[in-house]
């Protein structure tokens, strides 16, 4: 997955989490399997993704997909449905070394 070849770069100049509905077995999982070392933040209730209108329920693995990009101003730069963001991280690694 790109986002594991990225994560140290991204995690240099932004504070990145994977944010995932699924329960912890499986994110545990996801991060031995691909050795992802961004922190997972479990939303099984879809409390982010609800707020910031990423769609979640009924697909495979809950279905959250995209991402966001908040500067440190608090300001959302980036919000946007993915469902291979994974494989979008370099253009996401991109976007936030522009808002530096």
């Amino acid at each position: 997955m790109e986002l594991a070849k990225v994560q140290r770069e991204l995690q240099e100049i932004a504070e990145v989490y994977v944010v995932n509905p699924d329960i912890p077995e499986n994110s545990r999982n996801l991060r031995q399997q691909i050795g992802l070392t961004i922190p997972i933040l479990l939303d099984p209730g879809y409390t982010v993704a609800k707020q910031f209108d990423l769609p979640g329920t009924g697909r495979p693995m809950g279905g959250l997909v995209g991402f966001v990009i908040i500067d440190p101003a608090g300001v959302i730069r980036v919000q946007r449905v993915d469902i291979d963001f994974g494989r979008h991280a370099g253009q996401i690694l991109s976007i936030v070394s522009g808002l530096r």
